[in-house]
């Protein structure tokens, strides 16, 4: 995917998101997602975080807590505790927004976006959302060894990766085969997906995660 591409995927599946949080439950909302410690509705607040606050406060505001993730999660659990309407109408309202990092440019606010759907879905049952090429791009970057931020290089080194549904695969070492979202949560530190994965490489990914 080029620049207008990855940003044309990232509205897209924001967009999908929405709509699937229109469907929610309160109990849904409120429900464990796969961030560890995070509610269904956490996450939503992380997402809208990142998009509503402006970067030169977050970035200070980082700088006063002296840890990014410290303070990720205190806004996230702040904005998570609005009302789920609002909530989703922000986010909604964010979809077209094209906001990347510097340097690592849109596919980190894809990745983000894609695997945090994957957090809500997943435990929700909900059947997953993803458009095959939106996950095609971020395997190669969370497997590539230069996702900083997302996923150590330590974690997939020596590792082949291998999918099962994409006709995808990157690495070279021992296999870790599984279909793409199994390999992207796992990669990302999900551990549920780890027993959705097969091949030699699948026990030492285990092994490498925190």
């Amino acid at each position: 995917m080029n620049r207008d591409e990855m940003f044309a995927a990232i509205e897209a599946q924001r967009s999908q998101l929405a709509t699937t949080l229109d469907g929610l439950s309160e109990s849904d909302w409120n429900a464990a997602s796969l961030c560890q410690g995070w509610r269904v509705r956490d996450v939503v607040g992380h997402l809208v975080s990142i998009l509503e606050i402006p970067v030169g406060r977050f970035l200070l505001d980082v700088a006063k807590a002296r840890s990014f993730d410290r303070y990720a999660d205190r806004v996230a659990r702040e904005f998570g505790d609005r009302d789920p309407v609002s909530l989703t109408d922000a986010f909604r309202s964010f979809a077209d927004k094209r906001f990347a990092p510097p340097v690592i440019g849109p596919i980190a606010p894809l990745t983000d976006v894609v695997v945090h759907t994957r957090d809500i879905e997943r435990p929700l049952g909900i059947a997953p959302t993803l458009d095959p090429d939106a996950v095609r791009s971020v395997l190669d970057y969370a497997c590539g060894g230069k996702a900083r931020g997302f996923v150590p290089a330590a974690r997939t080194h020596g590792l082949r990766f291998i999918t099962t549904d994409l006709g995808w695969s990157t690495g070279d070492g021992v296999e870790v085969i599984g279909t793409g979202e199994a390999i992207l949560l796992a990669v990302t530190n999900r551990h549920v997906a780890l027993a959705d994965l097969t091949g030699a490489g699948a026990e030492q990914l285990g092994q490498r995660l925190n």
